[in-house]
């Protein structure tokens, strides 16, 4: 559902914020879009870039104190993607968080004339095959005058489809792992373990305990499967006892 309405929205807006918390499958969502568009003859390349890493200077570019005119990575990769000759999906994502240092020089690129005007007066268009995707995890930082310029596609973990698909995807993995003994027979045992403790503690972990340092719901659950893969090399009678030990501590690892 979400791959589809990213897809609607690319259509209707030439800039969309992908937002929600980590873990919630924003990059599997625009990855799955353009892996679904290449097999429609239409090639969609894709640049990442993590805005975060770099000054909001060498982001842009700028002017020396010799006035020479140092390009910026988001203009300098902008303006090649440009001059690439076709009409094939081309998507800039810029993977981090916003705040007012860098989000505020886009605003003439998310307005209708899609052009990025840089220091040096130069403008570099943002054609018409062309998509600016923003992956963060909220808008706490942006201002309405950013806000109101893109599509939003917000990507929520409250209904824990996210780690009910890692589960599924780690139990049918599981016959093929040959350090645990008898792993074939152990699949059904431990996806009624999943079933009958992990949604329960997860949604009181949620609404009644403090966590030293926020932890990712999905993450828990992948470090409880990590510590199983572990434990379950050793034959065990009681697997409830082995299972609820790993969830104790993937769990209550980061509580207060």
């Amino acid at each position: 559902m979400k791959v589809v309405q990213l897809k609607e929205l690319l259509e209707i807006r030439h800039c969309v914020f992908v937002m929600g918390p980590p873990g919630a499958g924003k990059t599997s969502t625009w990855k799955m879009l353009g892996k679904a568009q290449d097999k429609t003859q239409k090639k969609t390349m894709i640049v990442d870039i993590n805005p975060k890493t770099v000054s909001t200077r060498d982001l842009y570019g700028y002017n020396t104190p010799s006035k020479e005119w140092k390009d910026g990575l988001l203009s300098k990769t902008m303006r090649s993607l440009g001059e690439i000759a076709g009409n094939d999906p081309k998507w800039l994502l810029l993977d981090g968080d916003l705040d007012t240092n860098w989000i505020e020089s886009m605003n003439s690129v998310m307005d209708d004339n899609k052009i990025l005007t840089l220091a040096n007066n130069e403008r570099i268009p943002l054609k018409g095959h062309m998509r600016m995707l923003f992956e963060i995890r909220d808008l706490r930082f942006a201002s309405p005058a950013t806000v109101s310029r893109a599509g939003i596609l917000y990507i929520s973990d409250d209904s824990g489809y996210q780690w009910e698909a890692y589960i599924e995807s780690w139990l049918e993995k599981l016959p093929s792992m040959e350090k645990i003994p008898n792993a074939k027979n152990k699949k059904e045992d431990l996806r009624n373990l999943f079933k009958k403790y992990c949604k329960g503690t997860l949604f009181y972990i949620k609404k009644n305990c403090k966590l030293l340092v926020p932890v990712a719901p999905i993450s828990m659950i992948t470090s409880l499967c990590k510590i199983l893969e572990i434990i379950l090399e050793k034959e065990y009678s009681n697997i409830e006892f082995a299972f609820v030990f790993s969830m104790v501590w993937c769990c209550g690892g980061a509580l207060a």
